[in-house]
């Protein structure tokens, strides 16, 4: 029986340029009224998740920048973050130097909406867009010395030519959790994000549904990107948006995409079943 459901935000409920449709906010309705629990699982900071999400919205916990931390949404109470120390951050700052890209360094939750970022080489369109979004909380830095605090995540932003870094990348920091999506602004450049050890969507999730005691086996995940292959995969039920990449449909099964009300065929088919 299903206990809970878990869902990612951007790309899955709420289409880009779009909003979060009638029918979706029906379904987290009709959800809670069955006595499940209601997730969402992001990508986005607790600043950025707050200004998609309405006040009010129906549901019941936020795990947000990729499982960094978690909040119970009715009361806002924070249940879990983890960072990086300064030492580290600019450890890792000193390794990344190197290459041929820049990156955004957050700071630590609940303030990693402000950020370090540096603009050494030329700047990926999709990397002068999120600067320019967050404009006002940003300091430039010259050297890895810049950073001046703890850090929740390094934000790297990849063209096509530049793609072969992920997996060096991965290997080279095999201690820390190297996760990758696809660019929620142009859907087309490959972002990569260095967290804490172990920290990703899934092992948040876990976290989350150890405390509620609820077996991974009576939940139900819907996702759109790889980010969200780590808590798809603990799920009982997992299904993929008709907008997810074409690399994952054969793993998972699928419903409408976001612009077409998966996630109430989502909450549909799993009621039913």
């Amino acid at each position: 029986m299903i206990q809970a459901i878990i869902s990612d935000l951007d790309g899955t409920i709420l289409p880009k340029g779009g909003k979060i449709s009638s029918e979706t906010l029906a379904a987290f309705q009709k959800t809670g009224q069955k006595g499940i629990q209601r997730i969402i699982a992001t990508g986005r900071n607790l600043y950025s998740a707050l200004q998609a999400l309405p006040p009010g919205f129906p549901i019941d916990y936020l795990i947000f920048s990729s499982g960094a931390g978690i909040l119970k949404w009715p009361d806002r109470q924070m249940l879990f973050t983890r960072h990086l120390s300064r030492q580290t951050a600019q450890e890792i700052a000193c390794y990344l130097w190197d290459y041929n890209i820049n990156f955004t360094i957050q700071q630590a939750i609940p303030d990693n909406h402000h950020f370090y970022y540096t603009s050494i080489y030329p700047l990926h369109e999709d990397y002068k867009r999120r600067l320019a979004a967050y404009k006002p909380f940003g300091i430039p830095i010259c050297s890895p010395d810049g950073i001046q605090s703890e850090a929740t995540q390094f934000v790297m932003i990849l063209d096509a030519s530049q793609i072969h870094l992920l997996e060096k990348i991965r290997k080279d920091l095999a201690g820390y959790s190297v996760v990758r999506s696809t660019s929620p602004i142009d859907a087309k450049a490959v972002w990569i994000e260095i967290f804490a050890p172990g920290i990703n969507k899934g092992t948040a999730c876990l976290r989350l549904l150890k405390q509620l005691d609820i077996p991974p086996e009576d939940c139900a995940g819907l996702g759109n990107d790889y980010n969200d292959v780590d808590f798809l995969d603990l799920c009982g039920t997992a299904f993929l948006v008709g907008n997810a990449p074409f690399r994952l449909k054969p793993y998972y099964k699928s419903v409408a995409s976001d612009r077409n009300n998966g996630f109430a065929e989502f909450i549909d088919r799993v009621l039913i079943s």
